[in-house]
């Protein structure tokens, strides 16, 4: 594989590996390939769970759930200063990846986050995050209108890309809508700057050009539509037209800020004049929600996110045409969406034993992910001053902190080939040498004072290594690791004396492995 080549091999209290139910439908390699792609990691009572009740139920049973939440924060420091400590809420984040219920929404969540960026290096109230992740978290599983209308009007989003007191212009004073919010809300979080067949190619134009999807007085029309809203009215502060930043409650429209004119956005759509900020909104979103452009480009990044950096055509297409119409007429149906893409042929193309790893197929485990995964598949317990945060900051992510509005990594990033791998933006020669420090340190000595691991479901039975060596197969790498592989594991382990030294050995070659750090 292109992508393993780029990579190299740095030199559950839960008991036994769980029996599968005699009626189970998948197999290891299945189970554990799902839960990689719809989950933050396999364990092995999460696989043997799944090969119970199979995809479509457990995907009924994760859609129900919603477990994780976020702690929220105080306004102000003990010092009296503005509060921008994130360590608690990244806790928290942690602590839900390894141990929450709700896998599914998590995962999502996190995704859609990495497409609507907000940023602590710019916002930088620690209050302001829970209430925002919230957001996706809620809507994970809603329609994908409620999410571009529910983060629109978000408080982060409005002081990140300046939706917030966006008045209208004047004139008189030289003064102009704010084009910030309208710009990134259609190039990146909505339609992309290219009109896109359903598969998601570029529709080309004359002289064989990508044909634009909006042109500059769109943008500055979307944002004459978008103007007028402020935030809520903190305690004890006098309301006004443009309200100082606070990020508890919801904003609202000041209709006097608002410009009333009628406006041209995308797809040629009148907006009338004389409409509320409300009803201007709500025109927005009906004429970007009627853009086949969107179905394709929200499509490729929830795949990319969740399955493989380099979807094929084909895949978006299909999962494009159910973002279209779910089936019952609903375009844009997050439910109909996510399981289009879990249950798509090309995700589960590899789930058979033996099947013939796909060299274009899957993506590397970004820092969060890395860390989440490791963890659960070693049992962890993350105590009350866990840090673990810390260490997927070291591997490039740092929590909260995307550098800008693309995100962590963009999803457009490609490698020397030309092959789409937007994860490897932020890998380097120091933070692969730093994830095998990461893997050392947590089978060789502690991440903090409160994160711990067990290493029992793996120990070996006396000489019997091959067990041994089955075990981390079946958790860590979907019981398909390569014979060279099971060979390195097992040569590390022989070398090794006792049976803690021989599972702390193996683990260390299969985690720091190319093999691990895709996701295939």
């Amino acid at each position: 594989m292109k992508l393993l080549a780029v990579l190299f091999i740095l030199a559950a209290a839960l008991g036994p590996r769980p029996a599968k139910a005699q009626t189970a439908a998948l197999t290891d390699r299945a189970a554990a390939r799902f839960l990689d792609q719809a989950a933050w990691g396999p364990t092995p009572a999460s696989i043997a769970q799944l090969e119970q009740v199979g995809i479509a139920n457990w995907l009924n049973a994760q859609f129900a759930l919603n477990t994780s939440d976020l702690p929220d924060q105080p306004v102000l420091a003990a010092n009296g200063k503005a509060n921008n400590n994130l360590a608690p809420v990244q806790a928290a984040f942690f602590q839900n990846a390894v141990t929450g219920q709700d896998q599914l929404r998590q995962r999502v969540a996190f995704a859609l986050s990495q497409m609507w960026v907000v940023s602590a290096v710019t916002t930088k109230y620690a209050y302001a995050f829970p209430p925002y992740w919230r957001l996706f978290r809620d809507n994970a599983f809603g329609n994908y209108r409620d999410i571009v209308k529910a983060l629109t009007l978000s408080l982060a989003m409005g002081n990140y890309l300046n939706m917030a007191n966006n008045n209208k212009g004047n004139a008189a004073k030289g003064t102009a809508a704010n084009e910030n919010y309208a710009r990134e809300f259609m190039q990146l979080f909505t339609i992309g700057l290219t009109q896109l067949n359903p598969d998601g190619s570029a529709v080309m134009g004359a002289n064989n050009n990508p044909v634009p999807t909006y042109n500059q007085s769109v943008v500055t029309n979307t944002a004459r539509a978008l103007t007028g809203w402020t935030y809520p009215t903190a305690p004890g502060v006098t309301a006004k037209g443009n309200n100082p930043a606070y990020y508890i409650g919801q904003m609202f429209a000041v209709e006097t800020n608002h410009d009333t004119t009628s406006k041209s956005i995308i797809g040629g759509v009148t907006v009338p004049a004389g409409q509320t900020a409300e009803q201007d909104l709500e025109s927005v979103l009906d004429a970007l929600m009627a853009q086949g452009t969107m179905a394709p480009f929200v499509s490729r990044q929830l795949i990319q996110h969740l399955v493989t950096s380099d979807p094929s055509p084909a895949y978006i297409g299909r999962v494009a045409s159910v973002f279209l119409d779910n089936g019952s007429g609903v375009r844009g149906d997050m439910k109909a969406i996510l399981t289009a893409i879990l249950t798509d042929p090309e995700a589960r193309a590899g789930d058979e034993p033996g099947a013939t790893p796909n060299p274009t197929f899957g993506h590397m485990r970004e820092p969060v992910l890395f860390m989440a995964n490791i963890l659960r598949g070693l049992n962890a317990t993350l105590g009350p001053s866990s840090a673990i945060y810390n260490n997927a900051t070291n591997l490039g992510e740092q929590l909260f902190y995307p550098a800008s509005v693309f995100s962590y990594f963009s999803p457009l990033f490609t490698l020397e080939g030309s092959e789409p791998a937007p994860e490897f933006q932020i890998y380097s020669t120091q933070t692969a040498a730093n994830r095998a420090d990461v893997v050392n340190t947590i089978l060789y000595g502690s991440l903090d004072k409160s994160t711990t691991v067990s290493l029992t479901p793996f120990l070996p039975n006396g000489t019997d290594l091959s067990s041994m060596v089955d075990s981390i197969n079946y958790v860590f790498l979907h019981s398909a690791m390569s014979s060279d592989l099971e060979q390195a594991v097992m040569s590390a382990a022989t070398a090794a004396t006792g049976a803690k030294a021989q599972a702390q050995a193996a683990l260390y070659v299969a985690l720091t492995s190319s093999e691990y750090q895709i996701v295939q």
